[in-house]
């Protein structure tokens, strides 16, 4: 039977070896499907788990653009802000749904001149969706919720622990 130090120091080069495992697992987890939103600044200091329309685990990412506007609550949001939020299975970790929103002038001025998206993980880790044009279904049900959040430019932020 081993020594207790033995032990203990095999125990411990165990666990920091599964340690390393995961983290270059969760590092390789987009694979070369790595997308752009990922170096953006993430709003979310841990996983939200709030829940909302998106009743899954997630990490909220916005852009040089509009980080001075959500970081410091000034709205609007300038032109060329977006936002990325990954849902995330819990089980696997892995990012299965990507809902964004992106400012652009005189999309849809009744509602913030918001356009919003939404993009599934297909089989070859690549996402595939669409935005939505305006009146489209997907549109009137971003909208539907998204004008609940008019006074911070119709962008929720009760996520990003300020």
């Amino acid at each position: 039977m081993p020594r207790p130090d033995r032990l203990f120091a095999l125990t411990v080069l165990a666990l920091l070896t599964a340690l390393l495992v995961t983290l270059v697992a969760a590092q390789d987890m987009m694979g070369p499907h790595r997308p752009e939103y990922a170096d953006w600044t993430r709003l979310n200091p841990q996983k939200n788990f709030i829940v909302s329309a998106h009743p899954t685990a997630k990490d909220i990412y916005i852009n040089d653009a509009g980080r001075d506007a959500a970081l410091e609550r000034s709205f609007p949001y300038p032109d060329g802000s977006e936002l990325v939020k990954e849902s995330i299975d819990v089980e696997t970790l892995n990012v299965t749904v990507i809902t964004a929103m992106r400012k652009v002038a005189g999309f849809d001025p009744a509602n913030g001149d918001w356009e919003y998206g939404m993009f599934e993980r297909m089989d070859d880790g690549s996402f595939g969706g669409m935005w939505a044009e305006v009146g489209s279904d997907m549109h009137q049900m971003c909208v539907g919720c998204h004008t609940g959040a008019a006074a911070t430019d119709y962008t929720f932020l009760t996520y990003t622990g300020n």
